[in-house]
């Protein structure tokens, strides 16, 4: 794997005579996208990430960009941006299930990666009931 097909991030961690240990972390992409799926089929009213379209050239972000075909991330430093897309089980508040992705993503990736969220971006393809 080349320094291009990973996601780095600078840490540092607190000792107990404060002094503090440095390094860089590196997060395989497919690591990074792994959590980011597991963290919004959590989420309730979710039922399924979809394979999304793509996205224009001219749209992106700056920084590395890492896609599975359902999430992709562009990871700039610590930072991340993601787009992916997903069908609602029927019933569903679209403002309240967007709005906990976008919630329980940055939290998962602040707390197990030490990254910061910028932007979700959500595409809601479907409802469904789940049946089908």
């Amino acid at each position: 794997m080349s320094s291009s097909d990973r996601a780095e991030v600078d840490t540092s961690v607190p000792i107990i005579d404060d002094n503090e240990v440095r390094g860089t972390v590196r997060i395989a992409p497919k690591v990074l996208i792994q959590l980011i799926e597991t963290t919004v089929k959590t989420v309730p009213g979710v039922l399924e990430i979809i394979s999304r379209k793509g996205k224009s050239k001219d749209d992106e972000p700056n920084g590395k960009a890492f896609d599975d075909g359902k999430v992709r991330v562009v990871v700039d430093g610590d930072q991340i941006d993601t787009d992916l897309a997903i069908t609602l089980l029927q019933g569903s508040n679209v403002g309240t299930v967007t709005e906990a992705i976008r919630h329980e993503v940055g939290v998962a990736a602040g707390r197990m990666l030490g990254m910061t969220v910028r932007t979700v971006n959500i595409y809601v393809d479907n409802f469904s009931t789940g049946d089908e």
